[in-house]
């Protein structure tokens, strides 16, 4: 089963903004959070851009490296298990988030040359409140058209952490929801978890 054709391309540059941030120390809010990487991980795509290009893994390593904390992927992976998460025993909750964390970061990599000079702009912010916002921003795609992108994020122990991308009015979660539930359906969570370390042993992960 092929995760990496259930959501758009163009949310992985927006991603990449976020995992750049895994090297500042201080908490920073949300909006400062994304203007701050957009730039940084701009800069790092350009300057290492030849060592990537001859090397798909030393370009999955390096987002992996910087996923860190900025991604709440155990959140991520309960909103899109939904109901069947509670189904789901300790072990196979960890397995689940680190394979999908792993989807991620792979989708992100085999696809962000193609979006490392789109212009990104942060537009605005909505606060629902002092635990969860939505941060928004525009990306010019490849084809001239802009493509609105909606971060929503929640802080946990003092520290923001994305748990949704939207693309375009269509959520990842819930994209990986159907995804999720259409392969419960057929196999269980086995299944599910079989599927997702065999798609990312093929892609050498």
């Amino acid at each position: 089963m092929k995760f990496l054709k259930a959501f758009p391309f163009a949310v992985l540059f927006l991603l990449s903004s976020l995992f750049a941030l895994a090297g500042h120390g201080e908490p920073l809010e949300p909006r400062a959070l994304v203007e701050l990487t957009v730039d940084d991980v701009v800069a790092d795509m350009k300057a290492n851009a030849d060592v990537y290009t001859g090397s798909s893994d030393k370009l999955q390593a390096m987002v992996l490296e910087r996923l860190g904390s900025h991604f709440n992927f155990q959140r991520m992976t309960q909103l899109a298990m939904a109901r069947h998460w509670a189904d789901a025993d300790d072990e196979q909750k960890v397995t689940i988030s680190r394979e999908f964390r792993k989807l991620l970061a792979r989708t992100y990599a085999n696809s962000m040359f193609d979006y490392r000079n789109a212009p990104i702009k942060v537009v605005g912010e909505q606060k629902a409140n002092a635990r969860s916002t939505i941060v928004k921003l525009r990306i010019a795609s490849q084809s001239g058209e802009s493509v609105e992108l909606l971060l929503r994020m929640e802080n946990r122990n003092e520290r923001w952490q994305v748990i949704d991308v939207v693309v375009g009015g269509i959520s990842l979660v819930i994209t990986y929801r159907g995804v999720f539930n259409d392969k419960i359906s057929q196999s269980g969570i086995d299944g599910l978890i079989t599927s997702l370390e065999q798609d990312n042993l093929d892609a050498g992960l």
